[in-house]
Protein backbone atom coordinates (compact mmCIF):
# COMPACT_ATOMS: atom_id res chain seq x y z
CA UNK A 1 0.00 0.00 0.00
CA UNK A 2 1.33 3.47 -0.53
CA UNK A 3 1.38 6.32 1.92
CA UNK A 4 -1.28 8.93 1.85
CA UNK A 5 -0.21 12.16 0.58
CA UNK A 6 0.79 15.02 2.91
CA UNK A 7 -1.52 17.70 0.61
CA UNK A 8 -4.35 17.58 2.45
CA UNK A 9 -2.59 17.52 5.93
CA UNK A 10 -0.98 20.41 4.50
CA UNK A 11 -3.82 22.34 3.40
CA UNK A 12 -6.08 22.18 6.41
CA UNK A 13 -2.73 23.87 8.56
CA UNK A 14 -2.10 26.11 6.10
CA UNK A 15 -6.08 27.00 6.47
CA UNK A 16 -5.84 27.12 9.81
CA UNK A 17 -3.03 29.41 9.87
CA UNK A 18 -4.78 31.45 7.25
CA UNK A 19 -7.54 32.02 9.54
CA UNK A 20 -6.04 31.88 12.66
CA UNK A 21 -5.10 35.82 12.81
CA UNK A 22 -9.06 36.75 11.66
CA UNK A 23 -10.07 34.86 13.97
CA UNK A 24 -8.30 36.18 17.01
CA UNK A 25 -9.91 39.66 15.92
CA UNK A 26 -12.97 38.33 16.98
CA UNK A 27 -15.21 39.14 19.99
CA UNK A 28 -17.92 36.78 21.49
CA UNK A 29 -21.15 38.88 21.02
CA UNK A 30 -22.70 39.42 24.72
CA UNK A 31 -25.67 42.09 26.50
CA UNK A 32 -23.60 45.29 25.93
CA UNK A 33 -22.75 44.80 22.39
CA UNK A 34 -25.54 46.00 20.96
CA UNK A 35 -26.24 48.52 24.42
CA UNK A 36 -23.28 49.36 26.85
CA UNK A 37 -25.14 50.06 29.85
CA UNK A 38 -26.95 46.61 30.20
CA UNK A 39 -26.66 45.49 33.18
CA UNK A 40 -25.55 48.80 34.85
CA UNK A 41 -27.51 49.76 38.33
CA UNK A 42 -30.19 52.39 37.59
CA UNK A 43 -29.69 56.14 37.85
CA UNK A 44 -32.30 57.77 39.75
CA UNK A 45 -32.96 61.72 39.28
CA UNK A 46 -31.35 63.60 42.21
CA UNK A 47 -33.66 65.96 43.09
CA UNK A 48 -37.84 65.37 42.83
CA UNK A 49 -39.41 68.10 40.63
CA UNK A 50 -40.35 71.22 42.20
CA UNK A 51 -44.29 71.43 43.75
CA UNK A 52 -47.06 73.70 41.63
CA UNK A 53 -47.10 75.99 43.90
CA UNK A 54 -51.11 76.30 45.24
CA UNK A 55 -52.10 73.08 45.12
CA UNK A 56 -49.94 70.65 47.20
CA UNK A 57 -50.32 72.91 50.40
CA UNK A 58 -53.37 74.05 51.97
CA UNK A 59 -54.69 77.57 51.88
CA UNK A 60 -53.28 79.93 54.14
CA UNK A 61 -57.62 81.45 54.26
CA UNK A 62 -59.99 79.87 52.43
CA UNK A 63 -63.31 82.06 51.70
CA UNK A 64 -66.61 80.68 50.38
CA UNK A 65 -68.19 83.43 47.71
CA UNK A 66 -71.08 85.18 49.55
CA UNK A 67 -69.56 85.33 53.32
CA UNK A 68 -70.14 88.13 54.79
CA UNK A 69 -66.91 90.41 55.10
CA UNK A 70 -67.45 90.81 58.84
CA UNK A 71 -66.87 87.00 59.12
CA UNK A 72 -63.53 86.85 57.03
CA UNK A 73 -61.96 90.42 56.52
CA UNK A 74 -60.65 89.94 60.61
CA UNK A 75 -59.21 85.91 59.58
CA UNK A 76 -57.84 87.50 56.59
CA UNK A 77 -55.63 90.43 58.81
CA UNK A 78 -54.91 88.32 61.17
CA UNK A 79 -53.09 85.75 58.64
CA UNK A 80 -51.27 88.28 56.84
CA UNK A 81 -49.89 89.83 59.97
CA UNK A 82 -49.09 85.98 61.09
CA UNK A 83 -47.22 85.53 57.97
CA UNK A 84 -45.48 89.45 57.49
CA UNK A 85 -44.31 88.93 60.91
CA UNK A 86 -42.68 85.79 60.02
CA UNK A 87 -41.37 86.83 56.37
CA UNK A 88 -41.46 90.33 55.82
CA UNK A 89 -41.15 89.67 52.20
CA UNK A 90 -43.80 87.36 51.95
CA UNK A 91 -45.59 86.90 48.38
CA UNK A 92 -49.66 86.06 49.09
CA UNK A 93 -51.30 84.56 45.85
CA UNK A 94 -55.01 84.67 45.94
CA UNK A 95 -57.05 82.30 43.96
CA UNK A 96 -60.38 82.34 42.74
CA UNK A 97 -61.76 79.28 42.10
CA UNK A 98 -64.41 79.76 39.04
CA UNK A 99 -66.99 76.84 38.90
CA UNK A 100 -67.66 75.72 35.00
CA UNK A 101 -71.54 76.51 34.41
CA UNK A 102 -73.87 73.78 34.24
CA UNK A 103 -74.37 74.08 29.98
CA UNK A 104 -70.81 73.04 29.65
CA UNK A 105 -70.00 76.54 28.93
CA UNK A 106 -66.90 78.23 29.61
CA UNK A 107 -67.90 80.99 32.93
CA UNK A 108 -67.20 84.65 32.67
CA UNK A 109 -63.58 84.58 35.05
CA UNK A 110 -63.32 87.98 34.98
CA UNK A 111 -66.80 89.17 37.06
CA UNK A 112 -66.41 86.67 39.02
CA UNK A 113 -62.86 87.87 39.65
CA UNK A 114 -63.79 91.60 40.23
CA UNK A 115 -66.98 90.34 42.26
CA UNK A 116 -65.12 88.06 44.82
CA UNK A 117 -61.11 88.33 44.05
CA UNK A 118 -60.86 91.92 44.46
CA UNK A 119 -62.04 92.60 47.63
CA UNK A 120 -59.37 90.07 49.10
CA UNK A 121 -57.26 91.47 47.46
CA UNK A 122 -57.84 94.58 48.87
CA UNK A 123 -58.18 93.44 52.61
CA UNK A 124 -54.91 91.59 51.79
CA UNK A 125 -53.15 94.66 51.16
CA UNK A 126 -54.99 96.87 53.66
CA UNK A 127 -53.14 93.76 56.61
CA UNK A 128 -49.84 95.19 55.12
CA UNK A 129 -49.04 93.64 52.05
CA UNK A 130 -47.68 95.69 49.59
CA UNK A 131 -48.60 95.60 45.78
CA UNK A 132 -45.53 94.01 44.53
CA UNK A 133 -46.22 90.98 47.42
CA UNK A 134 -49.49 89.98 46.24
CA UNK A 135 -50.87 88.35 42.52
CA UNK A 136 -54.15 86.89 41.60
CA UNK A 137 -55.16 83.88 39.90
CA UNK A 138 -58.21 82.29 38.71
CA UNK A 139 -58.67 78.45 37.97
CA UNK A 140 -61.76 76.48 36.88
CA UNK A 141 -63.31 73.92 38.91
CA UNK A 142 -66.01 71.16 38.52
CA UNK A 143 -69.67 72.72 37.94
CA UNK A 144 -70.72 71.05 41.41
CA UNK A 145 -68.33 73.38 43.35
CA UNK A 146 -68.50 76.23 45.14
CA UNK A 147 -66.84 79.49 43.95
CA UNK A 148 -63.91 79.71 46.81
CA UNK A 149 -61.43 82.38 47.14
CA UNK A 150 -57.90 80.42 48.76
CA UNK A 151 -54.97 82.96 50.02
CA UNK A 152 -51.77 81.11 49.82
CA UNK A 153 -48.07 82.80 51.10
CA UNK A 154 -44.57 81.96 50.07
Amino acid sequence: MSRPSPRPVRRVLLVAFACLPVMGGCKLIGQKTFNRHAGDPPQLPQHPPPPVPGIDRPALVTIVAGTPDTQWKPAVRAAVADALSRKPNALFTIVVSVPDRGDGGVPDMQKVVDANGQPVLQAVMDAGAGGSQTEMDARSVPANSATQVCIYAQ
